[in-house]
């Protein structure tokens, strides 16, 4: 089954109950995808099997709206298989600023905790987004910071270092391509699924040349789109193996966290800007009879990749 098509397909029926939600018929509502949450498979998915993917309406704030999405699969119900949260922001059409939201009034006692959970998150993020402005980037921890150094060693001393790392720009993997019409939403801009689809697809197989194992996909991050990409950009995908470690003392299996860094480039103006970043946690298996896995130890070469190292084993 292909993951990253369903990952598509999510944020396009997740976009079309947040249209449903806002449409009042006094014109068609402008919403964007501001963030999606962990995307969690609980249960493998089974080709064979009929697919539903169910979408609610659980929380409202002044101009946002967060839309639950459950994939269910016959066999596990009433568990989905598959669950995210995705956040829109409602725009007004003419000036593209924050619009008023018709508010959700929950009645049943689940959707009232939910939406109260929802409403607790928000504040968190509210208040967090606050905190980093004032603090600044946190500080790197010493146990990061002794990664860097044996990185150091490894390349002053290469013959020296042994086999059993391997450097964090050395994993890298890179896609660029320009974005076409077809890939537009109904405002014109890129349709984020597809982003998220073309992340998806570059990380799959990063962890896949970085394993010798066909992944399996366990979830993904916290996602936050914080610039539009229009139609014609220029898009350049990096992934970067972030983490790596066996979850079994026999090493047959391995979990392995790739970050994929979107970039949006104009070669005309000599300049380039992130517009997102995705992060994929992979799990890979040694079949039975077959040599364990090889999984070297990621090792960051500068302060900055080692916060995303320290960051990546929290996930």
């Amino acid at each position: 089954m292909r993951l990253g098509r369903l990952l598509e397909d999510l944020d396009s029926l997740a976009g079309n109950v947040a249209f449903e939600h806002c449409y009042t018929g006094r014109g068609l509502p402008l919403l964007v995808t501001a963030a999606v949450d962990e995307i969690s498979l609980r249960h493998p998915l089974q080709l064979e099997r009929d697919v539903m993917v169910h979408g609610q309406v659980v929380w409202t704030g002044r101009s946002a709206l967060d839309i639950r999405m459950q994939l269910m699969q016959a066999h596990h119900e009433p568990q989905p298989s598959l669950e995210a949260l995705f956040s829109f922001v409602h725009l007004d059409p003419a000036t593209r600023k924050a619009s008023p939201v018709v508010p959700l009034r929950p009645e049943h006692p689940a959707d009232v905790a939910t939406f109260a959970q929802r409403q607790a998150v928000a504040d968190e993020r509210r208040a967090a987004r606050q905190h980093a402005d004032k603090a600044g980037p946190q500080p790197v921890p010493a146990e990061a910071r002794e990664w860097v150094r044996a990185a150091r060693r490894m390349l002053e001393l290469p013959a020296l270092s042994g086999g059993e790392a391997v450097l964090m720009p050395s994993t890298c993997q890179h896609n660029t391509f320009v974005c076409q019409p077809q890939h537009r939403n109904t405002h014109g801009r890129v349709f984020g699924g597809f982003l998220m689809r073309r992340a998806y697809e570059l990380g799959f197989a990063t962890t896949y040349m970085f394993g010798g194992r066909r992944p399996v996909f366990i979830k993904v991050d916290e996602i936050t789109f914080s610039r539009p990409v229009d139609v014609g950009d220029l898009l350049r995908l990096t992934s970067t193996v972030v983490h790596a470690a066996p979850t079994d003392e026999q090493g047959s299996q391995g979990r392995v966290v790739v970050e994929v860094e979107a970039r949006v480039t104009k070669p005309e103006a000599v300049e380039s800007f992130v517009t997102n970043t995705f992060t994929f946690v992979f799990g890979l298996t040694s079949p039975p009879g077959s040599p364990p896995l090889r999984l070297k130890r990621v090792l960051p070469t500068c302060d900055e990749e080692a916060r995303r190292c320290w960051m990546a084993q929290q996930v």
